[in-house]
């Protein structure tokens, strides 16, 4: 048993640390009429605070404005990207001291509107589509099949290139940014999965302690670790359950039932080829797990076929343990079972734990026959952190339990269909066109899944809008250095610059994400090769010189 925890798209309009979509808008359309003005008569950066001193006006926010006599130089501020200094431009002489000071009051004020300078565009100039069309066209020629692309002005949200980028292409992983971008809305950046440990009263055969699971599927074997994946350790969870059996008395036989009745449907998707369980890319989707469906954390190793149930043996296995240390006279029951769905465990009838950790909402089940009292409970890493790891390292399992469980908080059931749905919807919600677009799951690993280059650059634009969101760009890996592109891109220069999800599927290849141009101007670009026959090799060099041309290119 697992409690539902309150949707947060409601509220989104009253939170001020993040824009709504159509404030987004406005400000991206604000930003352009300022940018027309403040480049005939002068040239403005928006630089952090924290990255120095520059000669010019200066705002209180960090923006320093260079007039015609004068210049300065800004860096990339985006994470996982080097800084590129270079001198602004200097500008032709204005016409009258009225323009400048204009510009200088404008840029002040959009940066405070904005509010967040660390994710600030660069006003600095933009690419001619013109002269961008056949840089592109060249890098992403490939001999069979067919790539859509889409880039867009990460400032403006212009279109600057077009692919077919509204054609609805079976994008492969690229899914999972959607997936993140709907789960930060819905959940929430801080949003932590809580894991729990509730006893029964006891009855003829002993007490029973229920394992709830909660929708942590990168749950620990041992001790809460630092890194997001194993953050909840059932080790951990299961040394205070000891010491709270320890403090009530408890005596007898103790048995260990697990509750993961919070999803629905099937845990594998019939929408899915038939070796994707078989050859390890996903196991079956359930609301507890350790290490994303496997036994250790390392992804060189095979999953779990029953991921929550093997959580629950290693959460009776440490309280067994803990027992005997602590002296305690239990006998823990041989068998692990499941609870009935009809007769899940019942909400804790006291908020009290013997954790000193707060407990926040997880997931929900059937409401059950007796009550039960928790005992002790974890929690996972902050939503965000999960979200920057599953992009790191395309987790599908991570991906799908994310789908189900913003599912269940927006009221939709915790399935696939659901899931679908919930980020479909939600992305509507932050105007982001969905015209055309099919999803059957969370993690892109079904050859159904149809999505536009232009409606995946659209996801990123909001996503670089709002604080809250800011995980499904920042989180995402890069090329040479991080996750899924560290081997790629080595030695261009795309390495250290361009962060973008990876995706492969039988005939698909994609690459999604952002970049900084040779001049410092970030866009947003989605580069997807379909009807690829045989290897992917052809096809992922296509994608990869896309992202390498913008990199290497002012195209001016």
């Amino acid at each position: 048993m697992t409690e539902r925890p309150a949707p947060r798209r409601p509220a989104r309009a009253g939170r001020p640390a993040s824009l709504t979509a159509r404030t987004a808008a406005a400000a991206r359309a604000a930003l352009g009429v300022a940018a027309a003005t403040l480049l005939a008569g002068c040239t403005v950066i928006p630089v952090p605070a924290s990255s120095g001193t520059a000669t010019g006006a200066s705002s209180s926010s960090g923006t320093s404005v260079t007039t015609a006599t004068s210049t300065t130089q800004a860096g990339s501020s985006q994470p996982g990207q080097p800084s590129s200094a270079a001198p602004s431009p200097t500008a032709a002489e204005p016409s009258s001291t009225a323009e400048p000071l204009a510009a200088a009051s404008a840029a002040a004020t959009l940066t405070e509107f904005l509010d967040f300078p660390d994710l600030t565009p660069l006003l600095v100039p933009s690419p001619d589509p013109e002269v961008l069309e056949p840089v592109l066209d060249e890098a992403l020629t490939v001999q069979d099949g067919s790539v859509s692309a889409a880039v867009r002005d990460g400032l403006t949200g212009e279109l600057l290139y077009d692919q077919g980028a509204d054609t609805a292409v079976v994008p492969a992983s690229a899914v999972k940014i959607l997936t993140a971008v709907a789960a930060l809305e819905v959940l929430g950046p801080e949003h932590r999965y809580t894991t729990a440990a509730v006893g029964m009263p006891a009855g003829p055969e002993g007490t029973a302690v229920v394992l709830e699971a909660g929708g942590d599927v990168m749950l620990g074997t041992g001790a809460n670790a630092d890194e997001a994946n194993g953050r909840a350790g059932l080790g951990t969870l299961a040394l205070r359950t000891a010491e709270a059996l320890q403090a009530q008395g408890t005596t007898g036989t103790v048995s260990v039932q697990l509750d993961d009745s919070g999803y629905e449907g099937p845990s594998a998707s019939p929408d899915w080829s038939s070796d994707i369980v078989s050859s390890g890319n996903a196991s079956a989707v359930q609301p507890m797990a350790t290490y994303g469906g496997r036994a250790v954390p390392s992804r060189d190793t095979d999953r779990l076929h029953d991921p929550a149930l093997y959580a629950a043996e290693v959460f009776r296995d440490q309280l067994a343990a803990h027992a005997q240390t602590l002296g305690l006279d239990i006998t823990l029951a041989a068998e692990t079972s499941r609870v009935p769905a009809e007769t899940a465990a019942a909400e804790p009838t006291s908020t009290e734990s013997a954790s000193a950790e707060p407990i926040s909402p997880g997931l929900t089940s059937p409401a059950p026959a007796s009550p039960g009292i928790e005992l002790a409970s974890v929690q996972s890493a902050p939503l965000a952190e999960q979200m920057a790891y599953m992009l790191q390292t395309s987790d599908n399992q991570v991906a799908e339990a994310t789908g189900r469980n913003l599912a269940l908080a927006a009221g939709a059931p915790g399935s696939f269909a659901g899931a679908a749905q919930t980020i479909k919807e939600t992305l509507a919600d932050l105007e982001v066109d969905t015209t055309g677009m099919a999803l059957v799951d969370a993690s892109g690993l079904s050859g159904k899944n149809l999505v536009s280059a232009a409606q995946l650059t659209a996801a990123m634009q909001v996503a670089t809008t709002a604080p809250d969101l800011e995980a499904a760009v920042t989180g995402l890996p890069v090329a040479g250095e991080q996750g899924t592109l560290e081997q790629r891109m080595v030695g261009t220069d795309a390495a250290g610059n361009v962060q973008a999800k990876t995706g492969t599927l039988s005939s698909v290849a994609s690459l999604t994400g952002t970049v900084q141009t040779e001049d410092g101007r970030t866009l947003l670009f989605s580069f997807v090769a379909n009807n690829q026959p045989g290897v992917l090799t052809n096809a992922r060099f296509a994608v990869d010189r896309g992202a390498v041309a913008l990199a290497g290119c002012g195209c001016r």
